[in-house]
């Protein structure tokens, strides 16, 4: 079960080609509205292990897409949207505030969720993750 979660921007590629066979890295939905990143999108993905109290991910993403974030995030605050790794719902986050940076962080209490989401960011594909 996920304990907190703390978006402090999530950066964009507004949408996925069609010629792409798998989905975006990163998605963030709130309704009909959302921004979508790719691998290459990605600057890092930092893991803190939290001393037996579980673990947590920082993922930075390019800067470029702060002006999106901002957009996105200003017209729905008060919302709760889905944060999507590889298709795959991680997160729905709960807005308090507009988000202006392209920096979010998951953290969890189960390891071996953020292991997971950790491997489907930094994995060559999406497709290529272990159940869990």
């Amino acid at each position: 079960m996920l304990t907190s979660f703390r978006l402090a921007v999530l950066p964009v590629a507004l949408a996925a080609s069609p010629a792409l066979a798998e989905p975006p890295r990163i998605s963030l939905i709130f309704g009909a509205d959302h921004i979508t990143a790719q691998p290459e999108d990605i600057l890092s993905v930092d893991r803190i292990d939290q001393a037996g109290r579980g673990a947590a991910l920082v993922i930075r993403l390019h800067t470029s897409f702060n002006a999106q974030m901002r957009e996105l995030t200003k017209a729905h605050v008060g919302q709760t949207g889905q944060l999507l790794i590889c298709g795959l719902v991680a997160i729905e986050p709960f807005l308090n505030e507009p988000i202006y940076e392209a920096v979010f962080t998951i953290s969890d209490t189960d390891p071996a969720h953020i292991d997971r989401l950790e491997t489907l960011l930094t994995g060559p594909h999406c497709d290529e993750v272990p159940e869990s």
